[in-house]
């Protein structure tokens, strides 16, 4: 009976990284939602990869230039939502100097993470940021592609 119990239970991997945009290691909790942990998944990589990226998101979306590296790990079609929120969030701040003020200068610090693989080849993760005082979180939705994991979805708030 424990023996049943024991698998029942999802596949957890914790662990840190260390990163230039954070003084502190930013911890990461993943769950797998069937089977056992994959091993041939390097996590602290798909970590590092997932938090730089919702940091260039958030970059993205304060109106700073889309980079290389964000443009080959995105889709199109979320690339262009992206940019489409990042035009509306400019007109807000151009009659909101004190969100501007607040928001566009200084960095995004990423400070955890916690993603969920709802199958082999789609993880579902949350990077919690902080930008000055106020808090964040980016959503993201990776799915594999042949050898890469591109997002499909991204949304910051």
């Amino acid at each position: 009976m424990k023996q049943a119990a024991a698998r029942s239970r999802p596949a957890v991997k914790d662990g840190f990284i260390r990163l230039e945009l954070s003084g502190d290691p930013v911890s990461y909790h993943l769950t797998w939602c069937f089977g056992d942990t994959m091993e041939d998944i390097d996590c602290n990589d798909l970590a590092t990869r997932s938090c730089r990226m919702a940091c260039l998101i958030a970059d993205m979306i304060r109106g700073r230039p889309v980079s290389a590296s964000l443009q080959r790990s995105v889709i199109d079609s979320c690339l262009k939502r992206l940019e489409t929120v990042s035009y509306l969030l400019d007109n807000h701040m151009r009659t909101h100097e004190d969100l501007k003020a607040q928001l566009r200068y200084l960095p995004a610090v990423p400070l955890s993470m916690h993603g969920v693989f709802v199958s082999e080849t789609k993880l579902d993760m949350a990077v919690h940021l902080r930008i000055g005082q106020s808090n964040y979180w980016v959503n993201l939705i990776l799915r594999l592609a042949g050898s890469r994991w591109l997002c499909v979805y991204a949304d910051m708030g």
